[in-house]
């Protein structure tokens, strides 16, 4: 006997296919991927093109905004921070007003590729959506983040009954 024929068929409520989570998660990692290969010669990363990202949408922001904004941990972004300041695109300062707190700010050489590399996330999302109508596009954007918005209540709450 094969391994196939040795499989032991598990009874699951749903395919995988039907999971959103799983379908998220998928088409995440495979634009990832494609985001990862545009910017090999840049020498960003994913992670730091996003920090770029969300700075060109506002700058300069708290880290702690940053990272709620960009849905990563607090020591993602102090490594990525680290990293784009190293390569002289940004700068951290302290806030005035708090000492704890860390100001993030494009510097220009940071505004200049935060320009050069924000199509790369347009052509991959226009590419991931080609197919559907414009409407659907639209449809699917306020669908997921109305998720998003409700597992982010969801993961505060869960997180605040665990202690």
């Amino acid at each position: 006997m094969n391994s196939r024929e040795n499989a032991i068929k598990v009874a699951t409520p749903h395919k995988l296919n039907d999971s959103l989570g799983f379908l998220v998660n998928g088409l995440a990692r495979l634009m990832r991927t494609t985001l990862e290969n545009r910017l090999k010669p840049t020498g960003l990363t994913p992670t730091t093109w996003t920090i770029l990202m969300a700075l060109g949408e506002e700058d300069p922001l708290n880290q702690t905004d940053l990272a709620r904004r960009t849905f990563l941990d607090g020591a993602t972004i102090t490594r990525a921070t680290d990293l784009l300041e190293a390569k002289g695109l940004l700068e951290r300062n302290r806030d005035d007003n708090d000492r704890r707190v860390q100001i993030v700010g494009l510097t220009d050489a940071g505004r200049a590729t935060c320009r050069q590399t924000a199509r790369f996330g347009q052509e991959i999302n226009a590419d991931a959506v080609a197919e559907l109508k414009p409407a659907e596009r639209r449809h699917l954007i306020e669908y997921l983040d109305r998720s998003i918005q409700r597992m982010m209540t969801y993961a505060e709450r869960e997180a605040n009954n665990a202690v």
